[in-house]
């Protein structure tokens, strides 16, 4: 089965969902960047909250880019995506591993990250991106995403993101899902929500056992809701870089790092942050880039 967003709504409007299924692309994503398992827990949280959030995005051209920066030695991680479905990302330093937790034996994401910044960039397809932040309080992505929601955009929400990594590195599950409440949402349906998160398990480990997204968010998430699916988005990576746009990546380093290029490097190789795919510009493509300066 391929990966899979849902975006949905209960019946009587007060809830709004997203669930994702992004185990296949996050596999891909870890074994593209040879990451190590701590950092492929953080990638994985975050390409799942960037699907989550490109599923809620209206343009074709729009974009939305989770970002955190921290001092920790992963320093940080990046993924970006769209409506469709199209998912891309990085680890800042991504072979480096962590041991586990000592009391629950966890990946220790939030050590990795140690203190920074969460940012969440939408770029809406005009002038200037909109950027929201927030501090990194919680180090886990969902907690500190779930944070950025009511002090950035007011909106009460629960957010929950999993990696289940396999001990020689691979990944088994992968998934994520965004509770949001409504304007005056009733409390007793507070309640009943409060209610069912607080009981339900670890994601990854109820994917594991083979329940469906639309299942888990039916009868375990939402249960005592009539739930209606709005989307179903296939997911995938998919990067989209070539050699014209990292051409056009040249063009942003100043012209004194430019000459250097020129007089030291008979070949300069541009490698894809996202995807490790490498191009190749020789002397004659930055003399023809130094033109322009």
């Amino acid at each position: 089965m391929s990966d899979t967003i849902i975006r949905g709504i209960t019946e009587d409007k007060y809830i709004r969902f997203f669930i994702v299924d992004s185990t296949e692309l996050t596999k891909e994503a870890a074994e593209m960047h040879n990451l190590s398992m701590t950092n492929t827990v953080l990638l994985g949280r975050m390409l799942n909250a960037a699907l989550m959030l490109g599923a809620d995005l209206k343009g074709e051209n729009e974009t939305i880019t989770v970002k955190v920066k921290g001092d920790g030695p992963s320093a940080g991680a990046v993924a970006t995506a769209n409506s469709r479905g199209e998912v891309k990302g990085y680890v800042f330093n991504p072979e480096v591993e962590l041991p586990l937790t000592e009391v629950r034996k966890e990946f220790n994401v939030k050590e990795a990250l140690g203190n920074g910044i969460l940012s969440v960039i939408k770029d809406l397809d005009m002038k200037t991106p909109h950027t929201g932040q927030v501090e990194l309080i919680y180090g886990t992505i969902a907690q500190d995403l779930t944070y950025y929601f009511v002090k950035s955009e007011q909106i009460p929400s629960s957010v929950g993101l999993g990696v289940l990594v396999n001990p020689d590195g691979s990944v088994q599950r992968s998934g994520g899902f965004i509770i949001q409440l409504m304007p005056e949402t009733p409390e007793e349906i507070i309640e009943i929500i409060e209610n069912n998160l607080r009981i339900f398990p670890n994601m990854t480990d109820i994917m594991d056992m083979g329940y469906s997204i639309k299942k888990i968010i039916s009868e375990m998430i939402l249960k005592g809701f009539t739930v209606k699916y709005t989307d179903e988005i296939e997911a995938k990576y998919k990067c989209g870089c070539s050699k014209e746009k990292m051409e056009q990546s040249l063009l942003l380093l100043s012209k004194t790092e430019l000459e250097d290029i020129y007089n030291t490097q008979e070949v300069t190789e541009v490698k894809c942050q996202f995807c490790n795919t490498s191009y190749n510009f020789h002397r004659d493509t930055i003399e023809n880039i130094l033109d322009k300066k």
